[in-house]
Parts: structure tokens; C-alpha cells; sequence
């Protein structure tokens, strides 16, 4: 049986997160808390998500304005009966059975989902719920059993007994349950607890107390029912989630340095035998091919790496690519637009932006390359730059195959350098330049002899 819909909790205060924004738009690993649900919904393909919001969650609704998601509004906060409730009208027309998560688990993962629903359908269940157990138990409600080990009741931590709270299986807040059953029990869901709220965990008790069936998976792993409530709780997940991952990556042939202090992106992919040193920043949809060496502090943003590269160390890359065999830094700097050809070099204090650098071409420090197109085996020597801005538009700098570029030479754009030309060192170049031209254009040098000597006793009387 299918998942006919999927109902987000996501009308929390987020007062513990200390924040003027929704909590679940606060970042982990790179994407927005909420992300992480609702792709898993997405992934089991549902009729319909209905995401339930509250008054103050603009923002949260901007945020998602691309997603087939729709919106129930919670208009007071009466409690997590009276959330899925606000969802039901969105429900109009559905049968079947119905998924509900919150917006602040980011660490489910399908597999247990898939394995809830599959027992639910299984046992023909009218309720199932997911368990986890902990070895100290946050303030869950706890799971309560009857001698044959039947789920009977959830008891939520403010009105457990004392034995109750000694109970280490809890509830991790993810139902699977049939959507005539729900709208029946959340019309006989009442206020009788200490906090006075509408308690999803009252369906346990009203499924047993009409001899409904009612299953439920304990995930093996407790730590994936682990909620974002505060920041300390966000940085635990992403830690969660950087284990997971780093793991992941070493199983598929990955040598990761010291795993706890490389950053991967949920959406990175990346080769066989490529090493990761500590502090290596992986982010966004970034492709890291096979044998790469990614060093400490190298930081790469939905960037392409083919394979054989070397970025050094602290060398930052943004939205571009590299082709194989190609070496990047120490330092170095490709701002987005920028692709360096096979074989290239760009060494320490180079800035790229916007600029095409050819194969086997080379600039290995101190230099600026924006709005370039550079072709096949050109030497760029160091302090060369071009000038691209003329503080209203920007200009286009184009050298061919085989040049070779002085040191702390400028070309002020828009130039083109024809093929196999020479530039002088210290040039400024303002005009094209022809193929295999050797092009020289800066002041002539005089020489004085003496001058220094006869300057120094004058000025020293």
C-alpha cells in the first residue's frame, strides 16, 4: 500500500533557537533544517505534502514557494492533534493511509520510513507508530506495553509516573496511520494533561481501547529520532549527519583524512581513491572525481572537479571547473564562471573570475585573471593582471595558444593577444596585439651615472 499523503509538523515557535526566523530555515550542512523531511516525503512519492505552518512562518512559506508542498495554517498552538487537524481539509478526496512527520527531524532516513509503512501494511495495522530506544531517554513520551508486549499508550514526559519515566523506549513522533481512522480519533482527542493541549499520542489509547490494530518498527538506530529544538541540538545533528556521510564516502573508497573535521554537502559526489585532508570543505552539489587530492582548508561550492586534480591548501572554488590532471593553489582563488583546462596550473594568490584558462597553461602566482579567455599552453608570469572594469562595464581579455606573458605586465580590456606573442615584462597593453608579435610597452630606462651619489651629498649638508 501506498503513502496516500504526508502531513509536516511545522507550526513550532523555535523559542529555544533564540531566533527572529523559522527554525526550520536555519541551515544544516548547507540546506535549510526543513529540506531534510521534506525530501524524504518527496521520496515516497505521495498524492499530496501538506506542510502545517503558523501565523509567523512567511518566510518559511518563501522559502519552499518552488516545492509541490501545500500549506495548512495551525492558528493557535493547541497542540500536535490540533496541527494535523488544521491539515485534514487538504485532505479532501484522499483515502488510504496517511504519514505524519515533524519539521525539525532532520535525521530519518527512507529506509526506516519505508520499513514503518511496509509493517503497517503488513499487520493491516489502523495506527503505527516509529520507537526508538534510548540509553537516557530525552523528554520523549514513553511507549507502554501490556504483558504481551503490545503498545498501548504513549505517555508524554510531563505526565508520566516515576516508573514511566524509567521506560527507555520513547516515542519518536512519526505515524503511519489510515485516514478514516485519524479523522475519527483527532474528533475524540481531548485536553485531559497537564500542558492542556490537543496530544497526537492520545490515538494509541483510542485505537486500543476499540481493539484497533496498532504496530509499530523500533529503529535500530535511536540517534536518527533525534529532534532540532535549540542550536547546540542543530549542531549534534549535523555532526550526526557528517558521521553518516564521511562513512558513507570511506565505503565507496574515499580516504578521508580526520572525518570530524571534513565538511560534505549532503548533494556532493565524489571518486574513488581522491583523499580529503582535515579542514577540506566540500558544499552544494559539487562533483569530486577519482584520484583528486583535496587539501586542509580548500573550500569547493557546487563546483566540478574532474579527476587527478590537486587543490591545495586553502584554495577556494566557486561554482566552476576543473578539468582532469589540473593543479589549484595553495591559495587560490576561482570566483564562479571560471574553468581551468586539463593539465593547468593555477597557483598561490591567483584570482580567477569569469575567466577560461586552456590545457597545460600556467599562472602560478600573484596574478589577476578576470573576464579572460585564455588559450593552450600560455605562461602567465607573476603580478599580471587584467583590467576588466572601466567602473561602468566590463570587458573581455582574449590571449591564444602558446603566449607568453611578462611578469607584471596588464592588459586593459578589450584587448585580444594573437598567437604565440611575446608581452614584455611591465607592459601595459592597450591595443591588440598580432600573432607572434613581440609587444613592449612601458617608459624607456635612463641611466644617470652618479646621480645617487651627488643627490645624497647635497641633501646631507
Amino acid at each position: 500500500m501506498d503513502v496516500s499523503a504526508v502531513i509536516i509538523l511545522a507550526a513550532g515557535k523555535s523559542r529555544r533557537m533564540k531566533t527572529g526566523k523559522s527554525k526550520l530555515l536555519h541551515p544544516l550542512l548547507g540546506q535549510p533544517l526543513i529540506k531534510y523531511p521534506l525530501a524524504l516525503a518527496q521520496k515516497l512519492k505521495p498524492q499530496k505534502i501538506v506542510l502545517v505552518v503558523n501565523r509567523e512562518s512567511p518566510d518559511l512559506r518563501a522559502a519552499l514557494s518552488g516545492e509541490k508542498v501545500e500549506f495548512a495554517l495551525q492558528l493557535e498552538p493547541r497542540g500536535t492533534a490540533d496541527a494535523v487537524t488544521s491539515a485534514l481539509p487538504q485532505l479532501k478526496g484522499l483515502k488510504g493511509s496517511v504519514l505524519i512527520l515533524y519539521g525539525d527531524d532532520p535525521l530519518l532516513t527512507l529506509p526506516t520510513l519505508k520499513k514503518l509503512v511496509r509493517i503497517h501494511t503488513q499487520t493491516r495495522a489502523r495506527l503505527s507508530l516509529l520507537t526508538a530506544e534510548y540509553p537516557e531517554p530525552p523528554a520523549f513520551g514513553r511507549i507502554v506495553r501490556d504483558g504481551q508486549g503490545r503498545v498501548v499508550a504513549i505517555v508524554e514526559e510531563a505526565d508520566a509516573t516515576p516508573a514511566q519515566k524509567a521506560i527507555k523506549e520513547v516515542n519518536a513522533g512519526v505515524y503511519c496511520v489510515e485516514l478514516d481512522f485519524l479523522k475519527a480519533a483527532l474528533a475524540k482527542v481531548r485536553t485531559q494533561n497537564r500542558q492542556k493541549e490537543y496530544y497526537l499520542t492520545d490515538m494509541v489509547g483510542l485505537a486500543v481501547g476499540r481493539n484497533l490494530a496498532v504496530s509499530h518498527f523500533k529503529t535500530p538506530d535511536y540517534s536518527e529520532t533525534l529532534g532540532v529544538n535549540s542550536r547546540s541540538e542543530l549542531a549534534r545533528a549535523s555532526s550526526v549527519l557528517q558521521h553518516r556521510i564521511a562513512e558513507t564516502w570511506m565505503a565507496k573508497g574515499v580516504t578521508i583524512e580526520y572525518s570530524c573535521q571534513v565538511f560534505i554537502g549532503p548533494e556532493v559526489t565524489i571518486g574513488p581513491d581522491t583523499e580529503l585532508e582535515a579542514g577540506a570543505r566540500l558544499i552544494g552539489k559539487t562533483r569530486i572525481g577519482k584520484n583528486c587530492r583535496i587539501q586542509a582548508g580548500a573550500r569547493i561550492e557546487d563546483s566540478v572537479i574532474e579527476d587527478h586534480v590537486e587543490v591545495r591548501q586553502n584554495s577556494v572554488i566557486e561554482r566552476s571547473v576543473v578539468k582532469a590532471g589540473a593543479s589549484i593553489g595553495p591559495m587560490a582563488h576561482l570566483r564562479p564562471g571560471s574553468v581551468v583546462g586539463k593539465k593547468a596550473r593555477i597557483g598561490n594568490f591567483v584570482e580567477l573570475k569569469k575567466a577560461r584558462l586552456g590545457e597545460h597553461s600556467y599562472a602560478s602566482h600573484l596574478t589577476y585573471l578576470g573576464d579572460a579567455v585564455i588559450g593552450k599552453e600560455v605562461n602567465i608570469g607573476a603580478g599580471v593582471i587584467t583590467c576588466n572594469y572601466d567602473g561602468v562595464r566590463k570587458y573581455q581579455t582574449t590571449i591564444g595558444d602558446g603566449v607568453f606573458v611578462g611578469s607584471d605586465s596588464q592588459f586593459v580590456a578589450p584587448v585580444r593577444i594573437g598567437k604565440g606573442a611575446y608581452i614584455g615584462s611591465g607592459s601595459t597593453i592597450t591595443e591588440d596585439v598580432p600573432k607572434d608579435a613581440l609587444a613592449i610597452a612601458r617608459g624607456r630606462q635612463v641611466v644617470k651615472p652618479g646621480w645617487a651619489k651627488a643627490w645624497r651629498r647635497k641633501n646631507n649638508k
